[in-house]
């Protein structure tokens, strides 16, 4: 069962990768734990996931603080590139490494869709009562 996850996880890390400005991407736990990564080999994927979970854990308490309603999204905007850390569902992080002339609205309608992907593969089975 947990190969049959981390192969449907790779599945979607792979699909987003496709798209143009994409240098990289990861699915971390809320914690900072790595779960999946497609990434060069240039880039730690254990640093990654650990700084993401860390500005999306300030991120949560800053959106509720501030009264903006419930976390979604957190970018790190640099003069080379871009890190997005989205939520997907309760328990993961998706970490999205990009180029800085990447097509931000194709980026996010891919995003979009690997979050639900992500929250659907990671939710725990109901059991029947």
């Amino acid at each position: 069962m947990l190969a049959d996850v981390g192969a449907r996880l790779q599945s979607v890390l792979a699909e987003l990768r496709r798209l143009p400005g994409i240098l990289g991407v990861t699915i971390a736990r809320r914690d900072g734990i790595l779960i999946a990564h497609s990434l060069p080999k240039t880039m730690d994927p254990k640093k990654i996931a650990a700084m993401a979970a860390a500005i999306v854990g300030t991120s949560e308490m800053a959106a509720v603080e501030m009264g903006l309603g419930s976390f979604n999204q957190s970018i790190v905007d640099t003069h080379i590139g871009m890190m997005m850390a989205t939520g997907a569902g309760e328990e993961a992080i998706l970490v999205t490494m990009l180029r800085n002339e990447a097509n931000m609205g194709l980026i996010h309608i891919g995003v979009d869709r690997a979050v639900e992907s992500i929250t659907a593969i990671l939710r725990p089975e109901e059991v029947p009562a």
